[in-house]
């Protein structure tokens, strides 16, 4: 038998050098990935996950070191929201066009959070005409908009109610108003009360129209409404045109903490809404594995599949080096005979080794004229007295001497 010699170092050279190659790119991926979720970016704006200017988290991370206040996001579907006493909702960067008209399903959600003592707090996306035709270019798909509604067509089969008709108030864009986006500085939005900040800075053209008598107005901006609160059972409500005061650039640079512990009110628990952002939280493997702390099956195969790796990669016994050169064949050190021996032996008993050799020679050698049926007869005399029933049972090697002996003579007087 023949075989090559075994040269394994550098395909494990290679191997390590592929795996390093993997692990570092893999790790290239992992952190622009990081990288990506921790300014936030790919989120809403307004939303309390978003760490840049146009995000909220750094409220509700300023709201994290208080300590008697419970905190938290809502990651569910509204319409599985159980609403609790002394709760302040913050439904922020909702986008008016949305709101004309509503479900009903949506309605009886912020009907049950105030009515029950608890505060909502909703503030529309800043809207002027730079912006308004920002948006019909890049208009939402139908089942974007409908955000507290587990699917189209569930929000297809819900009574659309108006926000004119249900909280006596609706919604107005006035386009003659200067913006800060068509180079005029921000407009001022003026408070009609005393215990909030006189002046705030203002964002939006969008304003309030048709209140009834239940809706007071605390800012104006031109003479227009742009904030107001009303009572609504044991809770209230209250509506901002604009989110800009509430966002991570306008706590660096316009900060208005009185306005902001007045929107908290003297609620005990806060919560923002990030469904209505498209954003849910679906069990998943990962999170029940982590729930029922089953983190030690990641361990175990982890480690087998470094063993796996290690096993492929590297020789625990050192090839042997025997100075051939490369491609040259090399001769086992067990030859043909011996291993043809080595299976004879497995397969057939020492007495019987004679008697299966001359039979396997008379079929193969039955049809050749050059021997002449003398030998064959000669052969079988001899090979009778190799039986188990004979009483003169020679040696094996005996019989074969005999045998080639005979056959000698045989062949001598052809």
């Amino acid at each position: 038998m023949r075989r090559q010699p075994v040269n394994a170092y550098p395909n494990t050279i290679r191997s390590l050098l592929l795996a390093l190659l993997l692990i570092a790119f893999l790790f290239g991926v992992g952190h622009l990935f990081v990288l990506r979720f921790q300014t936030g970016d790919i989120y809403p704006p307004y939303s309390s996950l978003r760490s840049d200017p146009l995000g909220s988290r750094v409220l509700y991370e300023s709201l994290e070191n208080l300590g008697n206040i419970t905190l938290g996001r809502n990651y569910r579907f509204l319409n599985s929201l159980k609403p609790e006493p002394d709760t302040t909702f913050f439904y922020l960067g909702a986008s008016a066009d949305d709101y004309h008209p509503v479900s009903q399903e949506l309605i009886d959600v912020c009907d049950r959070l105030v009515n029950s003592g608890g505060r909502l707090v909703m503030s529309f996306l800043p809207l002027n005409k730079t912006r308004k035709k920002r948006d019909k270019l890049k208009k939402e798909p139908e089942s974007q908009k409908v955000e507290n509604i587990e699917c189209r067509e569930a929000s297809k089969k819900n009574t659309m109610v108006s926000i004119q008709e249900h909280w006596g108030v609706g919604f107005e864009f006035n386009q003659n108003l200067p913006v800060e986006d068509e180079g005029h500085p921000a407009l001022n939005a003026v408070s009609q009360r005393q215990d909030l900040p006189p002046i705030i800075s203002w964002h939006s053209n969008l304003y309030f129209d048709l209140l009834d008598s239940s809706w007071q107005v605390l800012y104006t901006s031109e003479g227009y409404p742009v904030m107001i609160e009303r009572s609504f059972g044991k809770g209230s409500l209250v509506l901002s045109a604009d989110s800009f005061f509430i966002s991570n650039e306008a706590l660096r640079s316009e900060r208005q903490p009185q306005l902001l512990a007045w929107l908290l009110g003297r609620n005990t628990k806060i919560i923002f809404d990030e469904a209505h952002f498209g954003i849910y939280k679906q069990p998943s493997v990962a999170a029940l594995l982590r729930h029922y702390r089953f983190h030690w099956a990641f361990f175990v195969l982890a480690v087998m599949a470094l063993l796996f790796v290690w096993k492929n990669a590297v020789y625990f016994v050192p090839p042997c080096k025997d100075g051939l050169p490369s491609g040259a064949d090399v001769v086992s050190d067990k030859d043909y005979t011996r291993g043809l021996i080595a299976m004879l032996r497995r397969n057939i008993p020492s007495s019987e080794i004679l008697q299966v050799c001359g039979q396997e020679w008379e079929r193969t050698f039955r049809k050749n004229k050059r021997i002449q049926p003398e030998a064959f007869e000669r052969v079988k005399e001899i090979l009778r007295t190799q039986t188990p029933s004979s009483k003169n049972k020679m040696d094996a090697v005996d019989g074969y001497r005999k045998i080639s002996r005979t056959l000698q003579r045989t062949k001598r007087y052809e």
